[in-house]
């Protein structure tokens, strides 16, 4: 970028001898002018980066000539060359204001200096322009104040902010209130102090303000901090909303729970009501029905456990979060080997291989992953195939978590369904007379988020699925009133395990 220089001095010759030695550098070009009458109208129409006038001229002296540019609102840097170079001249020309000033008689090499002192004074000024620039856009409020707290300058934000068209020279004292403005001025007396940001969050007028005092000494200057702050005021709003509305609807989910358990158990007796009496009704009167009679009567006893099925679903998923034990170190391995007891009869009926990798152990609550992995394997024995079906529990380690898994080789699910399957009273197969509630994935899904983790599934249809339930290494990941523990990985099976049935169990699937 060329630097553009105005010389002015009414000797033409001099003048034209300043411009030559000034424009031996490649970034300076000159312009002369004789009268500062024709001075002032190059800086009206020309962009100059510094002006060097000569001090006596008839018309008015260099530094009535600053003084005028100035007026005119032009800041370039001002250097005044004089052969006169009294010290009432150089007094003069420092209070006026002058970046620098030279005498006339002092050889060639004042150029040389006189041209590094040009392009210096210029690069002092693009840099002061850029801040300035800066300092008047940023969004965020700026401001200097000293210790007193007298404001020395602000942006125009901060102007804004106050509701004041200049702040320079007001105390925040006149501005805000006595125990507002003693808490800011001593959050920037303690950066001073301590060489380090201070924090705080406060009010200036009806906005909320995020606050960073930091000092800000300059040589010469009285002690100062600087304070910059982020209008925060729509966030807190915003803030306040969301806490309000999670506060509703934790309360509506309580609700809802508390409903859904009452709802269930005030519906458990009716329906033993009808069972017993359609039961009794078959005992007693059975051999004077027909064929037809007597299959309604299975219908309405059927339908009437299946409600109960129900019910007994809601009630276990109403209870995950409330009725929930302790979390405590539970071997992984313990639990899946009692759930293979337990079920025993259905794997051996349905001729299931199940094989278990050596498991860790998890900070959990024993019973909700007993009931997490006895209906994950239940569901994987219904829909593994009919031949050589096979169902596989392993573990994973990622980062800050333990990831179990439980894959079977079934129908597998569409891909459209994956999501649906932990919704409660989905039911995206129906198997025979074992549908199911489409309850249990659901219950699944409430346990391993009380537990801080996530459950999800990952299925090609027709080649199997593998539900696979994070749970958090550390304490800190789930029910932290609960939990007491922090997850070790303490294997406690060697290899892999396999059994095809043994003993017997109970059904506590649920379907896919």
């Amino acid at each position: 970028m060329e630097l553009q220089v105005l010389v002015v001095d009414d000797s033409e010759f001099y003048a034209n001898h300043v411009a030559d030695a000034l424009t031996t550098h490649d970034e300076i070009q000159t312009t002369v002018r004789t009268e500062p009458r024709l001075a002032r109208r190059v800086l009206s129409r020309t962009e100059i980066h510094c002006v060097v006038s000569d001090y006596q001229m008839p018309e008015m002296n260099g530094v009535e000539l600053l003084e005028s540019m100035r007026a005119d609102g032009h800041d370039q840097p001002f250097f005044l060359v004089t052969g006169e170079g009294s010290e009432a001249i150089a007094s003069e020309a420092i209070a006026s204001g002058v970046t620098g000033y030279v005498r006339k008689n002092g050889g060639d090499d004042q150029f040389q200096e006189l041209t590094n002192r040009i392009i210096n004074a210029i690069r002092r000024r693009q840099t002061q322009q850029k801040y300035e620039l800066l300092f008047d856009n940023m969004p965020e409020l700026l401001a200097y104040i000293g210790t007193d707290g007298v404001i020395r300058t602000a942006n125009p934000a901060a102007r804004e902010a106050y509701g004041a068209e200049d702040l320079v020279g007001r105390s925040l004292f006149d501005l805000l209130p006595e125990t507002v403005a003693r808490r800011y001025v001593t959050a920037g007396r303690e950066a001073l102090d301590t060489g380090e940001p201070t924090r705080l969050e406060g009010a200036i007028g009806d906005r909320q303000f995020s606050q960073i005092y930091v000092p800000a000494e300059i040589p010469g200057e009285p002690p100062m901090f600087q304070v910059s702050a982020r209008d925060v005021t729509d966030r807190k709003e915003a803030q306040r909303k969301l806490e309000a509305t999670v506060e509703k609807l934790e309360e509506s989910n309580e609700r809802l729970e508390q409903f859904a358990y009452v709802a269930s158990h005030d519906l458990k007796e009716p329906l033993r009501m009808v069972t017993s009496y359609v039961q009794l009704l078959e005992g007693r009167y059975g051999d004077q029905l027909d064929a037809d009679a007597r299959e309604f009567m299975d219908f309405a006893v059927d339908g009437a456990k299946r409600m109960q099925a129900m019910i007994d679903g809601l009630l276990e998923y109403s209870r995950v979060d409330t009725d929930g034990d302790p979390m405590e170190p539970t071997p992984v391995d313990e639990v899946v080997s009692d759930v293979r007891e337990d079920l025993a009869v259905r794997i051996d009926d349905a001729g299931a291989t199940l094989t278990v990798d050596s498991l860790p152990t998890l900070v959990a609550d024993p019973n909700q992953l007993r009931m997490l992995l006895q209906n994950l394997i239940a569901n994987a024995i219904k829909y593994t195939g009919e031949t050589d079906p096979r169902v596989h529990v392993s573990a994973a380690e990622r980062d800050d978590e333990w990831v179990i898994a439980v894959e079977d080789n079934g129908v597998g699910i569409p891909e459209a369904d994956r999501e649906a399957v932990f919704d409660v009273f989905n039911r995206v197969h129906e198997h025979g007379d074992e549908s199911g509630t489409g309850i249990g994935l659901a219950v699944c899904r409430r346990i391993v988020e009380r537990h801080g983790g996530e459950i999800r599934v990952e299925s090609t249809e027709g080649d199997g699925s593998t539900f696979l339930a994070s749970f958090p290494k550390s304490a800190d990941g789930g029910d932290t009133d609960r939990r007491t523990a922090v997850a070790a990985d303490v294997p406690s099976v060697e290899g892999r395990t396999e059994t095809d049935g043994s003993g017997t169990g109970h059904d506590g699937g649920d379907t896919q």
